[in-house]
């Protein structure tokens, strides 16, 4: 029972961390692509509990967690309101230091990336195919960029997920990592979580310092 309190707190957590790095990233994207007030804090949520949501309607759960608890867009719109004040206040300065804040911005999607993917993995290990690697793989993918691709087609671009940098692959290896340490380790749930966040968060920054990319057909 302990045990079960324990990984339930530490989810929820990771989910209030990563909320707060997706709504970062989501705000700032809005903010760059010049949105009102409006749409800074609706693409900051989308891309904070877009994941979870698509995640939740796979599983059958209904209404998604993101209705039920409110906190998790609360704290998105909290987050995305400091960003566009911010952002108001000190325009120039904003702008002055884009190729900076394209760099934080990276960083905390990278954070919301590993964190969502495993906590993608989480979910799955806890429903009824926990067993099914494939399964729990695909919620963790879907949990981590499923926002993102969400708030991509609201701003008519292809999403990002789809032409840049190894992204849907960092948390593949990501995912597989945790999934394999929970099954054939003996390292505590906590520690685990932190690896495999790890993993996506280093793959997603040597992609982005090395321009790796999948192969395309049309170059």
């Amino acid at each position: 029972m302990e045990g079960g309190v324990f990984l339930d707190n530490f989810l929820l957590i990771l989910e209030l961390i990563g909320t707060v790095s997706f709504a970062v990233s989501g705000g700032m994207v809005a903010i760059h692509k010049k949105t009102d007030i409006f749409g800074v804090l609706l693409l900051a949520a989308v891309t904070a509990v877009g994941g979870g949501i698509t995640r939740d309607v796979i599983l059958g759960k209904t209404p998604p967690t993101a209705f039920i608890n409110k906190n998790y867009v609360l704290i998105a719109l909290a987050t995305a309101f400091v960003l566009f004040f911010i952002a108001k206040t000190n325009q120039k300065k904003y702008q002055q230091y884009e190729m900076q804040i394209f760099i934080i911005n990276n960083i905390f999607d990278a954070i919301g990336l590993g964190i969502f993917t495993v906590v993608g993995v989480q979910v799955g290990q806890q429903a009824e195919q926990g067993e099914n690697l494939f399964f729990c793989l695909f919620l963790g993918v879907v949990t981590a960029i499923g926002g993102g691709m969400i708030r991509d087609l609201m701003l008519k671009e292809v999403p990002f997920v789809l032409e840049k940098q190894v992204y849907a692959v960092a948390c593949l290896l990501g995912g597989a990592s945790y999934w394999y340490l929970t099954k054939f380790s003996a390292l505590e749930i906590d520690v685990i979580s932190v690896i495999s966040i790890i993993v996506v968060f280093t793959i997603r920054m040597l992609a982005t310092k090395y321009e790796w990319n999948l192969p395309k057909a049309i170059e």
